[in-house]
């Protein structure tokens, strides 16, 4: 069952997520090439694929509208999500007339949130999501769900099934005490991703449409969200009006003593 910090991490680190049906301005980039696949492909060379149409990038920046519903509660916001590529997420909340509420900065060690609202600071080791998640559970996990990408780590198993007759492809399998179900288009990029822990009674499912070339990468600019466990459950769709990659980006992270540290 989710808790209250549990909650409040979510509901920030989701939002780094995407968006519905926002448009970008057009980029001018080089066609990009698909390795389609075939049905005489083998499960291995399918894999490998859709590892190649994972994002190439070094950072990543973007802007976004959301709104989440959390029980009969719905919170409108926008969220500055950042990464650098498997070392940090950084992402800021800001509610109406542009206050800032919080800010969340994730590692592949650590998990911190910072509650500007209420003026608290959370610092936790990467670990501490265990309670509320498997252990196969990884960063590059968390910052594949922000882009649309395919993780290695699930897919380096042979417990898997791909169906290659099937429009969107179906993948899905089981990386220990997670089970999986991707759903790729024509361009081997996601069209949805499931992720459940049965024992727990945890999911999360991730839907993405109206992919766009944005700085020469195709880019999903529409995203819902639902994640459920326990009596629990949070919706979340998401608008991008801004996004780049491999500029330089800046993550700033300063707690002041004013804040109340919360273990």
């Amino acid at each position: 069952m989710w808790n209250k910090s549990v909650v409040t991490l979510l509901l920030l680190v989701v939002l780094a997520s995407c968006s519905t049906k926002k448009k970008m301005s057009k980029v001018e980039s080089k066609p990009e090439v698909v390795e389609t696949i075939s049905k005489e492909d083998s499960k291995n060379a399918v894999v490998q694929k859709f590892l190649l149409s994972n994002l190439d990038f070094t950072t990543f920046s973007g802007k976004a509208k959301s709104k989440i519903d959390l029980g009969k509660s719905s919170y409108d916001v926008t969220a500055n999500i950042r990464i650098e590529k498997d070392k940090k997420i950084w992402i800021s909340i800001t509610a109406l007339l542009g206050i800032e509420i919080g800010r969340v900065l994730i590692t592949p060690d650590s998990v911190q949130i910072l509650n500007k609202f209420q003026g608290e600071y959370i610092a936790k080791p990467f670990s501490y999501l265990y309670q509320y998640a498997s252990e196969d559970l990884t960063f590059s996990n968390v910052q594949d769900l922000f882009l649309a990408n395919f993780s290695t780590n699930l897919l380096n198993t042979t417990d898997f099934e791909v169906d290659q007759t099937s429009i969107p492809i179906q993948l899905r399998g089981q990386k220990n005490a997670l089970t999986y179900l991707y759903l790729v288009n024509q361009q081997n990029r996601l069209d949805s991703f499931r992720l459940e822990q049965p024992e727990k009674g945890q999911k999360l499912e991730a839907s993405y449409a109206d992919y766009s070339n944005g700085g020469g990468q195709l880019f999903p600019m529409g995203l819902e969200l639902l994640i459920s466990g326990g009596d629990m459950n949070i919706k979340a769709n998401f608008n991008y009006s801004r996004i780049s990659f491999n500029e330089a980006i800046e993550m700033p992270f300063t707690i002041s003593n004013k804040y109340k540290v919360i273990n």
